[in-house]
């Protein structure tokens, strides 16, 4: 038979009680983790706020009164002076868990008196560094002088603050901590961004990847992995610049490769631009058709700085109706380069085999707004999702002039699921009036979202007999 031990109350107990209750600041909380003394300061704050100058700390800082069972009478302890400059004591000096409780009360005029017992107490240095970013200047100028004697002072402390220094540095005022901290550490500067860029914090991570920097501290395969792989799109930018920056002309070390089949278009419109420093102008031809508009219009810059005419090389790709596997970047490009002809070799591009390449054609129509209403509505019937997709948007300006009977049997079942959603929403663009005669007979449909419209259309009213909308 098992036997359950009792637990004690006071380990049921948050830590700012613990510490009333006396408990050494070891007992009370996890002194290792940062969290843990930003916790405290954030609850123990929150607690004595809400008594609003009534709470437990008055019990240590004032003449607090208790009933029989030990536990504070709240309604007759006397309330906190909000006018009064200075603190007293229960007792004198205070101890330890009562100093550490005071470091964090709402009242700024305590924080500061709680300081001037700190200094010979290496277990409260975390919560000195608390006050190195508070919100009040006095209390604020008073705790960085005492960090600063303390970090000068003999047994060596920074290591040890480090962590906690870190997770303050997200605080507003907590970046001098973390310097006066990362100063006086001691720490190999290697070590020290290593153990930085390692951070669960995102804002550590560009320090340590700042810190890196600065030093020369990161070779260029470190450069490229973190360009292409880190989980912070700043690092990543970061490091990007860095490399970028040691492309040297002729680019013998090929440092340009990895970053111009990166995932991020930004990063690949950046090292396409690198090509003309590095003397390989001539490959920004093989990013014309990038997927990505950016990138394709730094490929047409540096083939211009190259003096070669990127239209020529769009007009070579888009040669032909038929051209075996074009990119659908390459319409997109014709289309942005604003090349005279461009409509004329787009329009054969729409009757494509290959679906991507007839919505890309289509689209790039559209933004040279070379697409007649007649050619969209035939495209409306194409097999491809992507090419009715595009279709919709283009034709959305103009439905109220297409054929209400045309535009009623896009929704009619039967009809691939692609063309009645695309439908719906021409439908929805059209009158209420012909939504809710349409939808009446489709409030059951197999496809969920049209019967969901045309269970919304049977309740919406009508506007006003004579209103515009």
């Amino acid at each position: 038979m098992r036997h359950l031990i009792p637990l004690s109350p006071a380990l049921l107990l948050p830590p700012q009680d613990r510490l009333l209750l006396g408990k050494p600041l070891a007992t009370a909380l996890d002194t290792a983790d940062p969290e843990a003394w930003t916790a405290l300061d954030r609850r123990t704050r929150s607690a004595t706020a809400l008594r609003h100058g009534a709470g437990p700390l008055e019990e240590l800082v004032r003449e607090g009164r208790r009933d029989g069972s030990g536990s504070v009478d709240w309604a007759a302890a006397p309330r906190w002076d909000e006018e009064a400059e200075d603190v007293t004591w229960s007792r004198f000096p205070p101890s330890e868990p009562e100093t550490a409780v005071v470091l964090c009360h709402h009242r700024w005029q305590a924080r500061e008196a709680a300081l001037a017992f700190t200094p010979g107490r290496p277990d409260l240095l975390p919560l000195v560094l608390v006050r190195c970013a508070d919100s009040h200047p006095e209390v604020r100028e008073r705790a960085r002088r005492m960090l600063a004697t303390a970090l000068d002072g003999p047994g060596a402390p920074a290591r040890g603050l480090l962590p906690t220094a870190l997770r303050l540095s997200l605080r507003p005022h907590g970046t001098w901590a973390l310097e006066r901290v990362l100063g006086a550490a001691d720490l190999p500067p290697a070590a020290l961004a290593v153990a930085l860029r390692a951070s669960p914090l995102p804002a550590v991570r560009l320090l340590g990847v700042r810190l890196s920097l600065e030093r020369g501290l990161l070779t260029p395969g470190t450069l490229t992995e973190l360009a292409l792989t880190a989980r912070d799109r700043t690092v990543r930018h970061l490091c990007t610049g860095a490399l970028l920056g040691r492309v040297a002309p002729g680019d013998p070390e090929r440092l340009l490769d990895p970053l111009l089949g990166a995932s991020s278009a930004v990063t690949r419109s950046s090292a396409v631009t690198a090509l003309h420093r590095a003397g390989r102008g001539p490959e920004a031809a093989a990013h014309l058709a990038d997927p990505s508009a950016v990138v394709r219009s730094a490929a047409r810059l540096v083939l211009r700085l190259d003096g070669e005419d990127p239209v020529a090389r769009y007009r070579a790709l888009c040669a032909g109706a038929a051209v075996p596997g074009l990119p659908p970047g390459a319409p997109f490009g014709l289309a942005e380069s604003g090349a005279p002809d461009a409509p004329a070799l787009l329009r054969p591009l729409a009757a494509h085999p290959e679906g991507r390449v007839r919505a890309a054609a289509l689209a790039s129509l559209r933004m040279l707004d070379a697409v007649p209403p007649d050619e969209l509505m035939a495209a409306m019937e194409d097999p491809h999702p992507p090419v009715v997709r595009t279709a919709t948007k283009a034709l959305v300006p103009y439905v109220l002039l297409v054929p209400e009977e045309w535009l009623v049997s896009l929704v009619a079942p039967g009809r691939p699921r692609h063309v009645r959603r695309s439908g719906l929403r021409l439908l929805c663009a059209h009158s209420l009036a012909l939504r809710k005669r349409v939808l009446a007979a489709l409030e059951d449909d197999e496809d969920p979202e049209v019967a969901h419209e045309a269970q919304r259309a049977r309740y919406e009213p009508l506007p006003p007999a004579g209103s515009t909308s």
